[in-house]
C-alpha cells in the first residue's frame, strides 16, 4: 500500500509543480512589440489641414524619421495669426509620444501623451494624469479627410480636418 501511495504522491507532486512551473512562464514573459524606428506610418497627418471650416489649421511636417513638428493655429481678419499650439510628435526611450505645448499665463505648458494604439488609419495618445483630454485620437477617413478628438471623463469633442493642399 506504500508504494501506491508513493506513486499518486508523486503524481501530484509533479502535478502541482508543472502548474506552478506554467503559470511562471505565463505571468512573467510579456508579449513586447519592437520598438518603433520611425513614424512612417503616420506620414498621412502631415500637410495642411483647415479645421471645422473656420478660421483654425493645423500643419504637420516632418523634421526627420523619429520626429514630426505639428503646430495648430488661427488666422483673425486679414491675416493676424495666433498659433494656439505646437506639438511634437516624437520617438522618445522605444515609446511614440505625442506632446503638445500649450500656452497658459504661466508661460509654456508641455503635456506628454503614450501612444497606446495605432493603425495604417487612427492614432490614439493617452495621458491619465493630465486633467483634460485625457486621449487624443487622430482617425483618417479617406487622404483628405481626417478627425481629431480630445476626450477625458464624460466631455468628447471633436474637430474634423480638411486636407489643404
Amino acid at each position: 500500500m506504500k508504494k501506491h501511495n508513493n506513486i499518486y504522491t508523486s503524481r501530484w507532486f509533479y502535478s502541482v509543480l508543472a502548474f506552478f512551473l506554467f503559470s511562471f512562464i505565463l505571468t512573467n514573459c510579456k508579449r513586447t512589440h519592437p520598438p518603433p524606428k520611425d513614424l512612417s506610418k503616420l506620414d498621412w497627418i502631415l500637410g495642411h489641414w483647415k479645421i471645422n471650416e473656420g478660421n483654425d489649421f493645423e500643419t504637420w511636417i516632418k523634421i526627420n524619421d523619429q520626429y514630426y513638428f505639428g503646430r495648430n493655429f488661427r488666422i483673425y481678419g486679414e491675416g493676424d495669426t495666433t498659433v494656439l499650439e505646437t506639438i511634437d510628435l516624437v520617438i522618445r526611450d522605444n515609446e511614440i509620444l505625442y506632446i503638445p505645448t500649450v500656452k497658459t499665463p504661466k508661460g509654456d505648458h508641455q503635456v506628454p501623451f503614450k501612444m497606446i494604439s495605432d493603425s495604417d488609419k487612427y492614432f490614439i495618445f493617452d495621458n491619465k494624469e493630465n486633467d483634460f483630454p485625457k486621449k487624443i485620437s487622430y482617425t483618417k477617413f479617406d487622404q483628405n479627410t481626417v478627425r481629431a478628438r480630445i476626450e477625458g471623463g464624460k466631455r468628447k469633442i471633436d474637430f474634423q480636418f480638411i486636407r489643404m493642399e
